[in-house]
């Protein structure tokens, strides 16, 4: 089974700031704040395991990574 690999990340768009969850370049869900995000995030990849979770901060720099699934190293 393929690492499936998730992002949050905050953006800046001209209506918002939001906290995105991605898979890939698909967007899964916006938040207003991160701890719903990374919620979101941990949750969706807990249920597609073995996955990926990496987390940044406001500012672009990465902040942790989460790993689900016993298969990944």
């Amino acid at each position: 089974m393929p690492l499936r690999r998730y992002v949050v990340e905050f953006v800046v768009s001209p209506d918002s700031l939001t906290w995105l969850v991605k898979d890939g370049a698909e967007v899964l869900s916006r938040h207003c704040r991160k701890r719903d995000a990374v919620r979101t995030a941990a949750r969706v990849a807990r249920a597609n395991a073995p996955s990926i979770l990496t987390i940044h901060r406001m500012d672009g720099t990465f902040e942790g990574e989460r790993r689900y699934g016993s298969s990944v190293r």
